[in-house]
């Protein structure tokens, strides 16, 4: 007998290169915050840093969901319905916008890492908060299979906030566990990746006070805090002059 085993780039075939360009990311990510029944959906990008910051006030995830949906591939959401994102009270039932469940996938395409922060609406009240931090670019490694990978998690209770300092630690974190893993060709991918986490410079607490409205403190929702973002979306924003020259 043998079995099937996923080799990491997987995931980024099944996202960044199935997904068309950062409109479409960005497309797939409104999609997600569409389910979780958020009102409020707001990117803020600064182009001095590189810094892409997404955030909705949907229901957000607990620990549990994080783990179950955001890191687990085909989840059966259609299928099962005690699966089903919960609905805020007051709102209409919503049709299911992300079918194929590449949003999460999809934001390897805006920027090279992410720190993830997500607080649920359940009715006992608000959970803690769920913080991880994950750079995609391990996952263009050969030779790693998936589940050799570990995602840096934390949670805080209350209206604590992960400070700069947890940042660093999960960082570093992440990093030991790239150190440790045995693939071919790693040398040449360690260098780029080492000097990316050594780029993610984010205090959440300073980013949360951007738009205290959807702040994650006494709100449910998910954060998506993305740095550096892709070279490509300035010109997203702005038009690339010269495809406007061409199309003349």
């Amino acid at each position: 007998m043998a079995t099937f085993k996923t080799r990491a780039r997987t995931l980024d075939m099944l996202g960044r290169q199935q997904i068309a360009g950062i409109p479409t990311a960005i497309s797939e990510l409104f999609k997600n915050a569409h389910d979780a029944y958020a009102s409020r959906v707001e990117i803020d990008y600064y182009r001095s840093g590189g810094l892409f910051v997404l955030r909705d006030d949907g229901m957000g995830m607990t620990r549990d969901d994080f783990v179950s949906r955001w890191l687990t591939i085909g989840t059966e959401s259609k299928l099962d319905g005690l699966r089903l994102p919960p609905r805020r009270p007051g709102m209409d039932v919503r049709p299911m916008l992300g079918e194929k469940g590449i949003g999460r996938l999809a934001i390897a395409t805006i920027g090279a890492q992410v720190l993830v922060l997500t607080r649920a609406r359940t009715p006992d009240g608000l959970s803690d908060l769920t913080v991880a931090f994950l750079n995609w670019g391990v996952f263009e490694w050969p030779g790693v299979d998936l589940d050799e990978i570990e995602v840096p998690m934390r949670t805080y209770s209350g209206d604590t906030l992960p400070s700069a300092s947890d940042v660093d630690g999960m960082i570093e974190q992440f990093g030991g566990m790239c150190a440790a893993l045995t693939t071919p060709g790693k040398q040449g991918l360690d260098g780029r990746l080492a000097d990316e986490l050594a780029g993610f410079v984010v205090d959440p607490v300073d980013v949360d006070g951007y738009e205290p409205s959807l702040s994650l403190r006494d709100g449910s929702g998910t954060h998506f805090i993305i740095q550096p973002s892709s070279d490509l979306l300035p010109d997203d924003i702005d038009g690339d002059p010269h495809t406007d020259k061409a199309r003349r």
